[in-house]
Order: structure tokens, then sequence, then C-alpha cells
């Protein structure tokens, strides 16, 4: 088998222990939803269920800033309809929550990420249609779910002038947040209830053949308004229709709504066929819900449990509660439910052994030995760079090959580089490029952006 390594002289030059505790990092983290169609409270059954048959509550901008000051948030998700970002034609109009939300994360230094729904059988208003298409487009009423406001909720027939005004709008937002750095991914949408990708047997929905072009057109439609962010795809789009299967195999990030019940097997295994470096999303983790059968104590879970089974299944995000509500009432009631997310939750690496070895035409490299003590790969591409006296080396990894064993990372070093050099690791997610931190413990009080390798030791005895 190929060894690269052989025939060169290598020598032991650092090591570096895990570091515990929340890491900040791009592509990765614990979201809260700034604004849903789920704006109600109840941490029970009960309650929850009551809840969501009276009127919802309002988002305010102090909401979202005790929410930020939590140091372990690290996304803040926008789940809103169509008529919250536009209601004239060629124009957004963006709501109030929408607008604060993004202010508010980019104030505080965290990244973003939306969906907008064309329909949601939860949502107050009888339909999520801006003003300017009442009336020109067809619609069609959606299963009852009790949820407060007038029945039935309606969505869109999809109709050509339906798939032209949605892509305007896709071309808008694109427009006006595709180039900004902390939007980190946004999710394909405009197909199914929740813009989740599915219908649950809507006889209205229309025939696989033309639904999947529909798909198709809709995440054409994405693709050309956000190519620089990364794209998140409902797993429902990927397990009925082709077009979805073709973004997976592109690389579209993926997203599911539920773990517990509908979480199916061939849903968990077109997750996993996802790209190595595409990340997984989950929603949500629910404050103080609980599920006891007594006849048989391993079918029992609650959500103190589900961090843990998000990370079993190798999740880069998870999202905690369906408002800023939720979330903070996890963080004050129930703190040990971010516990797990804290320690395993995406990627988390580290050169957990470091050599200098020799070139063999006198120049030297680093060979990092590189582990993942986190549930999943990093998503993007990994570029590691070796700086010392002014000058810089680079190498180039995909982060889908940085999961469980070790991986040897070849990093030359500049020419004219003294003994000390200080490496430092970068991602590039979709088109944007991010610094990332190394979950290494070098004795500070975040993990660090860069390690510092000395190149020359005294001698000793191993």
């Amino acid at each position: 088998m190929e060894n690269r390594f052989r025939g060169r002289r290598s020598e032991q030059v650092a090591y570096f222990s895990a570091y515990k505790g929340h890491i900040h990092n791009p592509g990765m983290g614990i979201i809260s939803m700034a604004v849903s169609d789920h704006m109600v409270m109840g941490y029970c059954a009960a309650d929850r269920e009551k809840a969501d048959r009276e009127k919802p509550f309002t988002l305010t901008r102090k909401m979202l800033q005790e929410v930020n000051r939590l140091p372990f948030i690290d996304n803040i998700y926008i789940r809103v309809g169509w008529n919250d970002v536009q209601k004239r034609a060629g124009k957004l109009d963006l709501c109030p929550a929408f607008e604060t939300a993004v202010e508010e994360a980019e104030r505080s230094g965290k990244s973003w990420g939306f969906r907008i729904m064309q329909c949601s059988p939860s949502n107050p208003s009888g339909h999520l249609m801006p003003e300017f298409l009442e009336g020109r487009i067809p619609m069609v009423p959606m299963p009852d779910d009790g949820s407060y406001g007038p029945r039935p909720k309606l969505r869109p027939v999809y109709t050509e002038e339906y798939l032209k005004y949605w892509d305007e709008m896709l071309h808008l937002l694109g427009e006006r947040f595709d180039a900004d750095r902390s939007l980190e991914y946004a999710d394909i949408s405009g197909f199914g209830f929740w813009g989740e990708g599915h219908h649950s047997g809507d006889a209205d929905a229309g025939d696989p053949a033309g639904l999947n072009a529909v798909l198709e057109r809709l995440i054409a439609s994405h693709q050309s308004a956000f190519p620089r962010t990364p794209m998140v795809m409902n797993l429902h789009l990927s397990e009925c229709w082709e077009a979805g299967q073709k973004a997976l195999e592109q690389g579209g990030w993926t997203r599911r709504d539920c773990y517990y019940k509908w979480f199916q097997a061939h849903q968990a295994q077109d997750g996993l066929n996802r790209r190595g470096d595409a990340a997984m999303i989950f929603e949500t983790i629910m404050p103080g819900l609980t599920m006891e059968d007594d006849e048989d104590p391993s079918f029992r879970h609650s959500s103190l449990g589900t961090a843990d089974r998000l990370c079993d299944y190798g999740a880069n995000y998870a999202t905690v509660g369906f408002n800023p509500q939720d979330t903070l009432y996890a963080a004050h009631m129930l703190p040990m439910l971010f516990q797990p997310l804290n320690e395993r939750l995406g990627y988390r690496l580290r050169p957990s052994i470091v050599w200098k070895i020799e070139n063999g035409d006198g120049n030297w490299s680093l060979v990092l030995g590189m582990v993942n003590d986190g549930c999943a790969n990093p998503p993007g591409e990994l570029t590691f760079l070796a700086e010392s006296n002014g000058r810089s080396a680079q190498v180039t990894e995909n982060g889908g090959g940085f999961g469980g064993r070790m991986r040897l990372v070849e990093l030359p070093l500049p020419e004219g580089h003294d003994d000390d050099i200080a490496v430092r690791l970068q991602m590039r997610m979709g088109q944007k490029q991010y610094a990332v931190r190394f979950a290494a413990d070098t004795g500070e009080r975040e993990a660090p952006f860069e390690l510092h390798i000395h190149l020359n030791h005294k001698e000793w005895n191993g």
C-alpha cells in the first residue's frame, strides 16, 4: 500500500489534548429559532397542545438580545411566510421580525439561516401568499391541525405563475443577503407543507412526474439566487423525488424536523447518504416534553436525552425550541440539556500529534495527526496554513475525510521559516471563507484559532 512518509526521517514535535466545552465555529452549533409559525409556550404535552390553539406571541428585540447573550447559542434561524418578506411585485418588504433577527444576529456575532414558507398548517393566518398574488394563483385547503387561526388553511397550487414569482422573491433575497458572511445556510423551500417537501396524502398535490419537475425548478431557482450560500434540503425532499436525490449528490445540506415517531429508517439513510462535506441540521429539541411507556422502559425518551441522540446520528447543528422563549426556558430550567451539545455537536478538530518530516530537497513539512472529537465532519473545504517570519504555506483537504480515525495531513513549511510555526485553519462553505477554532486545550479560556509549534526540542527519552 502507498505510504508517502516511508523513507523520510520524521520527529515528533507537539501534542494537543482535547478542548472541553462549547466551541463557536462555522458550519456547526446550537440554533435558536428567532421567529417561526410556533410562537407559543408550553412545556408539557397538554400545555403545548392548548397553546397551539391560542393566539401566538410577537417577537421582541429584547427576547433576541437575551437569547444572543447565551454564550452557547451559535446560530439564529428565521422561519417565516412568503407574505412576511414580500407584498409587492419586484420588491422586498421584510417584516420587522426578520429585520430584527438579522440585525441582532450580526450585532452579537452569531450566524443565521432562514426558510421562506409558501404555506403552513400551523400559521395563524389563512395563507402565506403576498398581497399582490392573492386571487392570481389558485389555492387549495390543507389538513386541519387544530392550530390558531381561520380554517381551512390554504396552500398555493404549483402553477407557472407561482414558480415565476417564487423565483423573483428568491433572487430579491439573494441580492440582499447571499454575500452576507453571517448567513451560513438557506433552506430550499416552496414545496409541500411548511415548505418541507411533504404533502401527507394531499390529493391535489399532483402526479409524481409533475411534482418532480416543479421541485427541479424550485431547486434551480434557489441555486441561482444563492450561489455563495450552502443550500439546505429537508429530507422529505430526497425520499420521493429524483430532483431531491440529485441535490444531495451535488452537496446539499440536509435537515430533519423531528427525531422521534416520524423519523423513518429510509429518511435516516437518505441523510447519511449526503456527501461527507455536507452538514446535517436537526430540529427541534422541545424542552420538557417526555414520552413514557411503563411496559417498556427502553422505549422512553425525553428532551434531556434527545441531544445525545442527535449527536449519535452525526448532527452539525441542533435546534432547541421553536422560538426564543423555548430556548430561554431550556437555558434557565434545563441547562443540562445543552451539555451533550456543548461537548459533542458538530466537528472538533485538533492535531493529537505533530511530526516534522524531511522532504528530501532540504525542506521540511509538518505532519498533523488530525482527529475529530465531534460527531460530524466539517462541512466544507479545509485549508491548513503554516506561518513563520511573515511567510506562509498551505494545503487544502476536503472536510468529508475528517471523521472516525486519525487523518495525517502533510503541511509544507514556508521558505525561510524559523523554529516557531503558527498553524491556522480555515474552511470554505459554499463560496464563503471562515476561520476555524481548533478543539485543542492550550490553557486558554477559549478554543484557539492558532496553534504554535516549536520544531526543535531538547533530546528526551520517550
